[in-house]
């Protein structure tokens, strides 16, 4: 499985397991499974109770069938945009879509992605996207590069759908006040690559980390006592502990 290195905006570099081709295509199927039991079910219940009967004109019968499967046709842009990158196919596949930055993906990358998806996919009998996959260096279909995307695997990793937030004793007395100088998105981008460091065990990267979050914050004469591990663990605590109390 390929390797996806991001660069987030913070200049710490983190590592992802790009979704393999097999992945993105069977999540693919299984949403298109989704798509084709709603069309049944739907048609099944309008004939059923002869919903589409009452119409004066075959325009407005047109327009009444277009409103009841359009649910079909904004599937995927609806799941991605509710479920943080995934759909339901992603999901059983744990597989979802991050911006190449690192940060959640906004719901115009969701929108580029669905509306590019009519060349990836529908063209060509998807041989577009499946190209364009297998050919990028982070297996990006058009849609992807258009949006600044990319799929990533959630396997053997913590779901990047989790909250920022953890569980802190109660008791817990915060050594860096100065934290609330972070943002949410800075704690993932931490988390993160304190993950990564966990997996990799490259010094530099902890390094990288510590300056850039010493730099932020700014630290006071605990820090000397702590270290660099202990210090990012602290800061993660000292975050989760204090917007706690706002």
């Amino acid at each position: 499985m390929a390797k996806l290195t991001i660069n987030t905006t913070q200049n710490i570099k983190i590592e992802f397991k790009s979704a393999s081709l097999g992945e993105r295509i069977i999540a693919f199927v299984l949403d298109n499974i989704f798509k084709l039991l709603y069309v049944i079910l739907v048609s099944y219940i309008i004939n059923k109770f002869r919903l589409a009967k009452g119409f004066d004109d075959n325009w407005s019968e047109i327009a009444f069938w277009i409103i009841s499967f359009s649910p079909v046709f904004f599937y995927t842009l609806f799941f991605e945009s509710i479920m943080q990158g995934a759909t339901p196919g992603k999901k059983i596949m744990r597989i979802r879509v991050i911006k190449i930055d690192g940060y959640e993906a906004s719901i115009v990358d969701y929108a580029t992605r669905w509306i590019m998806g009519l060349i990836d996919f529908w063209m060509m009998s998807g041989a577009v996207g499946v190209i364009s996959i297998a050919s990028s260096s982070k297996s990006q279909r058009l849609g992807d590069i258009l949006a600044g995307t990319s799929v990533i695997s959630i396997k053997e990793r913590v779901p990047l759908s989790a909250t920022i937030f953890q569980e802190v004793a109660s008791e817990y007395v915060p050594l860096f006040p100065q934290v609330l100088n972070l943002s949410d998105k800075d704690v993932y981008i931490i988390k993160e690559a304190l993950y990564s460091y966990k997996q990799t065990k490259d010094y530099s990267l902890l390094q990288k980390l510590v300056s850039k979050v010493e730099n932020v914050i700014g630290v006071g004469g605990r820090r000397s006592t702590l270290t660099d591990l202990e210090f990012i663990e602290a800061v993660l605590k000292d975050y989760n502990q204090m917007t706690a109390k706002i």
